[in-house]
Order: C-alpha cells, then sequence, then structure tokens
C-alpha cells in the first residue's frame, strides 16, 4: 500500500516521486494505481503551490515595507505551503482525480477491452447487489439477454427501442414507468448521441452520474453544464464510465437508493411524476426546470408506443 499523506513535506521532496515509481514497478498488484493516484496528488499541490506563489508574486507591487519583512515572507511561504497541502489532501481543487481519470482510462488493455465489449458479459460480477430498504424489488433485476450495443442511434425511436428491456426492469425495481427512465436518460445523453466519451468510445453513462469518492469503477473527466441558480456555468467533473448499458441503469437504482437524500422521492411508488420531481427537488440535477423537461420527453415516448 503507497502512503501519501500530502503533507507539507511531500511538496518539495524530489525523492518521494522516485520512491513511488519503484512502488509501482516492483510493489503488488494494484500498485500502479496507487502510485498513479498519489503522483497525482503531489502534482496537484505542487501546481497550487507554484499557484500561491505567482499570485504572491503578482502583488508584491503593493507591499508594504512595515508588513513585508523577511520572516513574515517565510511564514507566509510555509502557509501557502501547509494551504497547498490540504486543498491537495481534501480534494478541493478536483485535479489530481481529474489526471487519475484521463490516465486510468489511457491504460485500458486490449484484453480488458475484449472483455468488456464481448456480448456475454456478465454484470453481476462488476456489481453489488443492490441493498437497501427495497432490496427485495431490487433483486429483481437480473442481467438481460445479450443485445448487441449500436456505437450511435438513428433516431428517438431506436434508442428507445435499444434501452427499454434496461428501462423495464430498472423500473420495475424503482415502481415506476419505464417510460420515465428512458426519457431521463434520453434528456441526459441527447437520446444516446451525447454521451460521455472515454478511451473505448462510449461511457455508456445514461444518467450522467458523477464519480464521486465513494465511486471505486471506471471513470472519465469532461466538461459539464452546471446552474446556479438560473445562470449556466461549465465546469470540470469526472463521470461514472460502465461497461455496458445494463450496468449504467442498474448503478442508477442503486445510487437512488443507497443515497439518503433520495428516500422520501422513492416513497412516490406508482406516482412518476412525483418522482421525478422529488429527486430533482432532492439535488439530482442543477436544472431549475429538469423535472419538466423529464416529463415533456416522457410524453414524447409514451406517444411512440
Amino acid at each position: 500500500m503507497i502512503k501519501n499523506n500530502n503533507d507539507i513535506g511531500f511538496i518539495h521532496d524530489i525523492g518521494s516521486l522516485d520512491r513511488l515509481r519503484q512502488q509501482a514497478v516492483n510493489g503488488e498488484e494494484g500498485s500502479e494505481k496507487e502510485a498513479l493516484t498519489a503522483a497525482a496528488k503531489q502534482f496537484e499541490a505542487i501546481f497550487t503551490s507554484m499557484l500561491f506563489k505567482s499570485m504572491r508574486d503578482a502583488n508584491s507591487s503593493f507591499k508594504s515595507d512595515m508588513l513585508n519583512s523577511q520572516n513574515e515572507q517565510f511564514y507566509r511561504q510555509m502557509q501557502d505551503d501547509q494551504m497547498a497541502s490540504e486543498l491537495s489532501a481534501n480534494g478541493s481543487l478536483g485535479l489530481a482525480d481529474m489526471i487519475v481519470a484521463q490516465l486510468s482510462a489511457g491504460q485500458s488493455s486490449d484484453a480488458t477491452e475484449d472483455k468488456v465489449r464481448s456480448e456475454g458479459f456478465d454484470t453481476s460480477l462488476q456489481r453489488p447487489q443492490f441493498s437497501g430498504r427495497s432490496e427485495d424489488r431490487t433483486s429483481e433485476i437480473q442481467s438481460a439477454s445479450a443485445v448487441k450495443q449500436p456505437v450511435s442511434f438513428d433516431s428517438p425511436e431506436s434508442f428507445v427501442t435499444s434501452m427499454k428491456p434496461y428501462a423495464e426492469k430498472a423500473a420495475s425495481a424503482l415502481g415506476v414507468d419505464s417510460s420515465l427512465l428512458l426519457a431521463q436518460a434520453a434528456l441526459e445523453t441527447g437520446w444516446g448521441s451525447k454521451m460521455v466519451k472515454n478511451s473505448l468510445g462510449n461511457s455508456n453513462n445514461l444518467f450522467n452520474i458523477k464519480a464521486d469518492r465513494s465511486w471505486k469503477g471506471d471513470k472519465v473527466a469532461t466538461q459539464t453544464l452546471e446552474f446556479h441558480g438560473k445562470t449556466a456555468v461549465k465546469e470540470s467533473a469526472s463521470f461514472r464510465s460502465y461497461s455496458s448499458f445494463e450496468d449504467s441503469f442498474n448503478d442508477y437504482v442503486k445510487f437512488l437508493n443507497e443515497n439518503p437524500r433520495y428516500e422520501t422521492a422513492l416513497q412516490h411508488q406508482g406516482n412518476s411524476e412525483n418522482f421525478i420531481k422529488g429527486i430533482h427537488q432532492a439535488g439530482y440535477a442543477t436544472d431549475p426546470n429538469y423535472a419538466d423537461k423529464v416529463l415533456r420527453v416522457k410524453a414524447k415516448i409514451d406517444e411512440m408506443n
């Protein structure tokens, strides 16, 4: 296990990078990923420290002799380095996570790619059984018959047809209409045409669930549009990446069931409108019109049927 406490010392300890290299090469299985994570955090801390220094230098023209002694500069530099270490250790900037996501995605081997794309891939080996208060319902979700997933979708109808088997099983577990989940996936991905990409192609993330610290699977970093009030702002974020569309539906059910903030929304079984409004109010999306947009798309899908 590679230890990286992200204290102030490591920012200036170049030798620690060599130790990381040795542990990655000579360590146990999985050490490469741990070394990558530790190195990314070191880089983030060094980068942040340099950023603080540049800001101090830019402000030097306004310095006061009385408040700019050598002792003050020395302790201020120590404070900046400590702050850089703390920001990196807490993942406040998210730079290390983005580096790990990008480099990990590029390290997938051909064998892994073949395994991910094989039609007989058993997703039950990749995800634990859903847990929580609705365990009896989520256990009904089984691996659907393998369906060859198209690279792109020619029309909204083709998207709905391809996703319907997975949506029906997930909807049964949540107690809502399958057309609601299809509508949500369609809105999030532009009917499958605007899914987040990874090194293998699509990330298969139909619900744009972000990769928080609890997520242990693959992830991909990209730009996303977030609303602050009524203002849309572009931000960088890491998203979960799945081996199949079925995995995305299964993880969506698991994600809602394991987050206490969605408990009230999950009580609206049989009422799709209250359900989508409930998860929206609980913070699933920042778009103030998110629930209404999903319901409008649902109406279109219902007309297809």
